[in-house]
C-alpha cells in the first residue's frame, strides 16, 4: 500500500514538471517573436539597373584589323622649345681689313665695359682716342706686311681712308660686327669690373643693352666731331697752326739750352721761349673751344687729340680727305642707330 502511494506521488510530480516545461516553452517563443519584431531593419529599395539596360549601349563599329596595336589615347607631350642658336652671317672677307678686325673691335668694347663702375652705375671706357691707340700699336685685323709700324699704318690709311672704301667696308662688316658683339657678350666669359671687384662671367641681356646704348652715345659724339671737320676747314687750319706753334716751342727751347751750355746771356731766348709757349697754349685753347661748341659733353683732351689726328689725315689731300670725314660721320651715325635698335630689342 505504501509502495503504491509512492508511485502515485512520483507520477504526479512528473506530470506537474511536464506541464510547467510546456508553459515555459510557449512563453519563450512569444517573447522571442516580440524581440525580433523590434530590431528588424526596414526593407531596402530594390537595386536599380544602369540606364544602358533599358536604353541599350551605343556601339561604334571597329574596322581595325585584328592584328592592329591598341590605340594610345594619351595626349603627346608638348614639343621642346627650340634652342636659340647664335645667328650666323656669311660674309666675303676683305683682302686688307680682315674679319679679325671685327673680332678685335668687339673685344675692345667688351674689355672697356663695366657693368657697375666706381660710381655704382654702368660705364664704358671706350673712346675714339682709346680706339686709335688700341689699333695703332699692333694693327690687329689688318693684312699688312713688314715690321715698320709707321709704314704699316700709312698702308692701311691709304687703302681704307677714302669715302668709297669706308662705305664698302661698313656695308661688308656692320651686320656681322653687331651680331658678333652681342653673341660674344652673352656667351663668352670674361673679367668685368663690378663695383670694387672683378667677376668672370658673361653679360645679361639688360647689361648688353646698356653697353650698346653707352657706346652709341660715344659713337654719335665722334660723328659730330668728324662732321665738324668736314664742314669747317678752319678747324683743321687751326690744328695746323698749333703744330707750327709747337715746333716753335721746340726750336726756342733748343736755343735756350744751347745758350746755357755756352754760358751766354739767355734773357732773349728765354723771352722767345715764353712767347712760343703762350702762342701754343692759346692755339690749343682755341681748338678746344671751337670743338666743344660742337660736342659739349666731349672732354677737352679728347677733342684736341682728334683735331691733331684729323690734321695728319688731311695733310696731303685736304679736299679729298675732308669728304672722307663726312662719309665717316654718316657711317658712325648709322652704326649708333643700329646699336640703339639692338638695345631696344634686348629689353
Amino acid at each position: 500500500m505504501k509502495e503504491k502511494r509512492t508511485a502515485l506521488i512520483l507520477i504526479a510530480s512528473a506530470l506537474v514538471l511536464a506541464a510547467g516545461a510546456f508553459l515555459m516553452l510557449n512563453r519563450g517563443d512569444d517573447q522571442s517573436a516580440d524581440v525580433r519584431s523590434e530590431v528588424t531593419q526596414p526593407a531596402e529599395e530594390p537595386a536599380k539597373a544602369p540606364d544602358w539596360v533599358d536604353k541599350g549601349q551605343e556601339a561604334k563599329p571597329d574596322y581595325a584589323p585584328a592584328t592592329a596595336q591598341p590605340e594610345d589615347v594619351t595626349p603627346p607631350p608638348p614639343p621642346p622649345a627650340p634652342e636659340q642658336d647664335s645667328q650666323t652671317i656669311e660674309i666675303t672677307e676683305d683682302s686688307m681689313v680682315r674679319f679679325t678686325f671685327v673680332e678685335s673691335l668687339s673685344d675692345f668694347l667688351l674689355q672697356r665695359f663695366q657693368p657697375r663702375g666706381a660710381n655704382g652705375k654702368p660705364d664704358s671706357l671706350a673712346s675714339a682716342v682709346a680706339l686709335n691707340k688700341y689699333f695703332g700699336r699692333e694693327l690687329e685685323g689688318f693684312a699688312v706686311s713688314g715690321d715698320d709700324i709707321r709704314a704699316s699704318r700709312k698702308e692701311v690709311y691709304d687703302y681704307a681712308f677714302n669715302p668709297a672704301m669706308l662705305k664698302t667696308l661698313y656695308e661688308l662688316y656692320a651686320p656681322a660686327f653687331l651680331v658678333h658683339l652681342v653673341d660674344t657678350a652673352a656667351s663668352t666669359e670674361r673679367e668685368y669690373v663690378v663695383g670694387s671687384e672683378k667677376e668672370l662671367r658673361t653679360l645679361t641681356n639688360e647689361e648688353i643693352a646698356v653697353m650698346l646704348r653707352l657706346n652709341a652715345r660715344r659713337i654719335e659724339r665722334t660723328a659730330d666731331l668728324f662732321r665738324a671737320f668736314a664742314d669747317d676747314p678752319s678747324i683743321i687750319e687751326t690744328a695746323g697752326k698749333y703744330r707750327r706753334a709747337a715746333k716753335a716751342v721746340e726750336r726756342a727751347n733748343g736755343q735756350l739750352q744751347q745758350a746755357m751750355a755756352e754760358e751766354k746771356n739767355t734773357s732773349e731766348v728765354s723771352d722767345r721761349l715764353k712767347q712760343a709757349i703762350l702762342l701754343r697754349e692759346h692755339t690749343r685753347a682755341e681748338i678746344v673751344t671751337q670743338l666743344r661748341q660742337v660736342c659739349q659733353s666731349c672732354g677737352g683732351s679728347e677733342v684736341f687729340y682728334l683735331s691733331q689726328w684729323a690734321y695728319r689725315r688731311v695733310l696731303d689731300q685736304p679736299e679729298e680727305k675732308l669728304k672722307t670725314f663726312a662719309a665717316a660721320a654718316d657711317i658712325l651715325d648709322d652704326l649708333a642707330g643700329r646699336f640703339q635698335e639692338k638695345a631696344d630689342e634686348l629689353k
